[in-house]
């Protein structure tokens, strides 16, 4: 009977231990994007009252559980991931917007690249991961770094006590971490196989701690030993891939041993859902958040029956707080920058500014701003960036940076082009070398062949450091325009169009240096000669007029790039500002002459303004507006003859079509011109536009020979109208534009649809 009484006293000991349970350990499971679900989990739990009292997890469990430990409210990673920065840390580049403006001048896009080593023993080196961390590395630093010092690396110490799993591929095992550099842990245990590099610690090279436990509540119970432990898993569990899986998700399934998903049933309350997402598929963010928090709350009558105590969200407010107060701020004011040579080392220290430069001291700078310098020397392409470490001096107050870097493949080749459904199809291949020391060299060629339009460009590029970043390119270019033959897509009679042809070749030297981060001043210097060739005006004549000019010419322009996209932009601004003077010759040689009859001297002073910003309306997610300001003053002297005079004049080109054709209506001396675009957003990276545009320009005295006598040609007001569809795919946009020029009349209507990007070669006098 005291045996029975004694059994019975044990027994219900432990169901009222299990009643006022007072610790909660919380452990999340890997899942890639589908780990977004313990959010919302956690954003229940504090509602309630729960306490969390002890985290871990594994793979973006381990991101979440860290951010929970290192004092982020639910409510902040909610909000980090509705900004769309997740997004970004995940997808293996850098925004193209890191680099500076001055640095993108002259950029040709392409639909792809291949870069060979030709220093390295490997000419091809393969890429042994499919996306950079670079992103995502400097994401975790700027998270974790604070509270890695304030806990002095001792994850105990964090707001909750953490831990995390990763994988040892030599030991063939988890590892857990319950230590060190926080960042660096969460790095290791989110190592996707194929999809990020490993990483080493010690000895150590890690992978994403799913391959051997996927939702580590063993380790949580052996370490914390919580009363009860709620587990949030994201995943269906130990399921074998299937084919509605993504290649990537197929991949690490393969890879993953069997995990135990079964809570103690005492001491476990499990919140569950098989998410409906593969690993990198952060559009559906906001729905999987809602549908960890919706299935937290189902359960939440049997977590409050099983936590008697309670810890209201303003306790744990506080408790946050006063966490968050122990953690410095990221400044740091020690850099090392390793790998390289000395002289490409001298290179990066320059154009990340980490050093002053008049007293050798290194400079004392904030994250945002360190982040920002790196990445405009990261975006080029040239360099890699390993794993930053990070450490905090307590006598300093300040932290050190520390990289190791490397060079990509110095030979790139570059294919792309425009497919069109008039006879502006075009294909492009482009070389480079660079070699990069204490300043970095480029020298490469252009090639765009096409049936109407043709040109080219060989040079290089030299980019050094003085006071401030600097650069010079030069350059022989040579283009040719046949607007003689070809269809442009008209579906209606044309009378604005003039078939004329034009050849430039010409020697270009340019100097530079920005001004802003998306600011640059550039001046330069242009040399060499343009040929206008046009009808003669005689009946029966196939022969052509010939004006050849000569010139040189110089520009000084101050310009300001925000545009999201080189062609068809959808946000952002583009602003210059230029003037010139022009100096040469002009020659005629009429088309039953074999010689030039007229040498003229000719010079010219201009300036120009031009204004192009696109922007989101407030409370219209769906619509967006755009407007376009372009005005030309000249002293544009006349030619020889009327047609040379205008080939050679400003002109208004404000659509892709408009420069596809030879419209006089459009060239004048003096103008001014703007229009509007209001555009609809139909889904993600594709778009209705309609655009208006109107051009009042100074009136001429002169009629060039073949112009359409029933045009009124004196008109001083001109229109475009035009309404595209556009999609923007990752290797160039898709167009079909409806444009309409001149409104007076049925004429002049043209349907065109585009594949990749249509490239228009600079003009020799500028504009």
């Amino acid at each position: 009977m005291s045996r029975t009484l004694f059994a019975f006293l044990l027994a219900f000991a432990a169901a009222i231990g299990t009643l006022r349970a007072q610790s909660v350990g919380v452990v999340m499971s890997g899942g890639g994007a589908k780990g977004l679900y313990h959010i919302g989990v956690l954003e229940a739990l504090e509602e309630n009252g729960i306490p969390v009292d002890y985290v871990a997890g594994t793979s973006m469990g381990s991101i979440i559980a860290a951010m929970y430990a290192a004092g982020y409210s639910p409510a902040e990673m909610r909000a980090i991931v509705a900004s769309g920065v997740v997004r970004e840390w995940v997808s293996g580049r850098i925004d193209p917007s890191y680099t500076t403006y001055y640095r993108q001048i002259g950029s040709k896009p392409a639909f792809m690249s291949l870069r060979l080593d030709l220093h390295g023993r490997k000419k091809l080196r393969m890429p042994t991961n499919l996306l950079s961390s670079t992103q995502i590395d400097m994401a975790l630093t700027e998270l974790f770094a604070p509270a890695t010092a304030a806990s002095a690396g001792d994850f105990d110490r964090l707001m909750v006590p953490f831990l995390c799993v990763a994988s040892d591929m030599n030991a063939r095992g988890p590892v857990v971490f319950r230590a060190g550099d926080l960042s660096e842990a969460v790095r290791a245990s989110m190592s996707i196989p194929l999809v990020f590099k490993p990483m080493k610690v010690d000895s150590m090279l890690l992978y994403d701690g799913g391959i051997y436990d996927n939702f580590p509540w063993r380790p949580l119970d052996e370490e914390f030993r919580p009363d009860l432990i709620v587990g949030s898993i994201c995943t269906e569990g130990n399921t074998p891939p299937r084919e509605k899986n993504s290649l990537m998700d197929q991949a690490f399934m393969l890879a993953m041993h069997d995990t135990d998903y079964d809570l103690p049933e005492a001491r476990g309350i499990a919140v569950r859902r098989a998410v409906e997402a593969s690993m990198l598929d952060f559009d559906n963010a906001e729905a999987i958040i809602d549908s960890g928090y919706m299935d937290a709350m189902r359960a939440m009558p049997r977590l409050l029956e099983r936590v008697s105590a309670r810890r209201t969200p303003e306790e744990a407010a506080a408790r946050r707080e006063a966490f968050r107060e122990k953690c410095p701020p990221l400044i740091f004011n020690d850099y090392k920058l390793e790998g390289l040579t000395d002289a490409q080392r001298a290179y990066i220290r320059d154009f990340t500014r980490v050093d002053r430069h008049y007293n050798g001291r290194q400079r004392k700078m904030g994250f945002g701003e360190l982040k920002d310098n790196l990445y405009s020397v990261l975006a080029g392409g040239e360099f890699t960036m390993g794993f930053p470490r990070v450490t905090y001096d307590s006598l300093t107050e300040r932290y050190s940076f520390a990289a190791h870097f490397d060079t990509r493949p110095n030979f790139r080749v570059q294919v792309g082009g425009n497919v069109s459904s008039t006879a502006f199809n075009q294909a492009y291949i482009g070389v480079n070398y660079q070699l990069i020391g204490r300043v970095a060299q480029s020298m490469g060629a252009d090639l765009y062949l096409g049936p109407i339009y043709t040109w080219g460009a060989l040079g290089g590029r030299t980019d050094f450091y003085m006071w401030k970043p600097l650069f010079l390119d030069y350059s022989y270019n040579f283009s040719v325009r046949n607007f003689r033959h070809g269809t442009f897509g008209n579906v209606t009679k044309v009378d604005n169009a003039m078939q004329v042809k034009s050849s430039e070749s010409f020697f270009s030297m340019g100097f530079g240096m920005p001004l802003t981060r998306r600011g640059v001043l550039t001046l330069r210097l242009n040399g060499g000669h343009v040929n206008y060739r046009y009808d003669s005006g005689e009946l029966f004549v196939n022969d052509t007029d010939h004006t050849r000019f000569s010139f040189f010419g110089m520009k000084a322009e101050v310009a300001r790039n925000t545009l999201d996209k080189f062609l068809y932009p959808r946000r952002g601004s583009e602003l210059t500002l230029s003037g010139i003077y022009v100096v040469g010759r002009d020659k005629f040689e009429a088309y039953d002459q074999k010689h030039f009859s007229s040498r003229r001297t000719r010079e010219w002073l201009g300036a120009r303004f031009t204004w192009n910003k696109y922007f989101d309306m407030p409370a219209c997610s769906w619509f967006s507006f755009g407007f376009n300001v372009d005005a030309v003053v000249t002293n544009h002297p006349s030619f020889t003859t009327g047609m040379g005079s205008l080939m050679s004049m400003p002109v208004y080109q404000p659509v892709p079509h408009a420069k596809m054709l030879f419209m006089p209506d459009f060239c004048a001396r003096r103008f001014v011109a703007g229009g509007v675009m209001p555009t609809f957003d139909l889904m993600d990276n594709f778009f209705f536009r309609i655009g208006f545009y109107a051009m009042y320009r100074e009136k001429r005295s002169f009629l060039p020979l073949s112009y359409n006598a029933e045009a009124p040609f004196d008109d001083r007001m001109h229109y475009i109208a035009e309404a595209s569809l556009v999609y923007h795919t990752p290797i160039g946009p898709v167009s079909l534009a409806l444009t309409k020029y001149d409104l007076r009349n049925r004429k002049n209507l043209y349907l065109t649809f585009n594949f990749g990007y249509a490239i228009f070669a600079p003009r020799g006098t500028f504009y």
